[in-house]
């Protein structure tokens, strides 16, 4: 799919952000990863990759389940380095109803699986967590802190704040603001994750934008889920960062 976009990536003068599906990623040819990658840099177009996500549990109870998880990410992140990605997303896994608010049961789960894509990911790629059912900061802080000598990253999601979060943009973003590396901009109501264009939800941009004045040079990636909304998610993000 990224491949037959290749001229209209050029046209939009943008990356790409690869997703591997979880029902795909053991399919795929390493030796297609790495052609994919010379052709994208061939053509200075760069790219990050999104580690399956659906179903996975990184800081899971079951050892089973985690192994599973420890699987998938290795792969994603595997396939990251022969792209010569930017960088590789990964959904941590927290949800207090999951877990009954029991923090430390997923962080202690958590540590084996974060130390192995880490090692898979090397010292040139950055691993990035991104915010998903959190709704503040704490848990990704515990994970940060216990790897703060290694590459270990956030990528805040606007419209996964918007539909969870109890705080506020500032209360998320400070803390976290020396492991920023990415952002996902998109919108929605609050209601549903409806992957809409910058400023067409509730999602407060405005406070965002007094942030990121003071922001170090982040990845920004939108996530359009209709290829309609794709010009209209580019032209508002545009006029969105200037």
């Amino acid at each position: 799919m990224v491949r037959a976009g290749f001229e209209k990536l050029l046209g939009l003068g943008v990356g790409v952000e690869i997703f591997f599906n979880n029902n795909i990623i053991d399919d795929v040819d390493v030796g297609d990863v790495k052609s994919l990658g010379k052709a994208l840099k061939e053509r200075a177009i760069p790219c990050t990759v999104h580690a399956p996500f659906m179903d996975l549990s990184p800081g899971g109870f079951d050892q089973k389940i985690r192994e599973i998880s420890l699987d998938r990410l290795k792969k994603a992140t595997s396939f990251a380095n022969e792209l010569g990605a930017l960088g590789v997303v990964c959904h941590p896994g927290f949800d207090r109803w999951r877990y009954d608010g029991n923090e430390q049961l997923w962080f202690d789960a958590s540590i084996g699986t974060w130390d192995e894509v880490l090692k898979e990911a090397g010292p040139g790629l950055p691993v990035m967590l991104e915010n998903i059912f959190e709704d503040e900061p704490s848990t990704l802080l515990m994970l940060f802190d216990y790897f703060k000598e290694k590459n270990l990253w956030f990528c805040f999601d606007s419209g996964h704040f918007n539909l969870f979060s109890k705080v506020s943009v500032d209360e998320w973003l400070l803390p976290l603001k020396d492991r920023l590396r990415e952002f996902h901009l998109h919108d929605n109501h609050g209601k549903s994750d409806e992957h809409l264009p910058v400023g067409t939800g509730t999602f407060p941009f405005r406070s965002l934008k007094q942030f990121l004045a003071h922001a170090r040079d982040p990845l920004f990636v939108l996530e359009p889920h209709a290829e309609s909304t794709i010009q209209e998610s580019i032209q508002r993000a545009k006029e969105f960062l200037l």
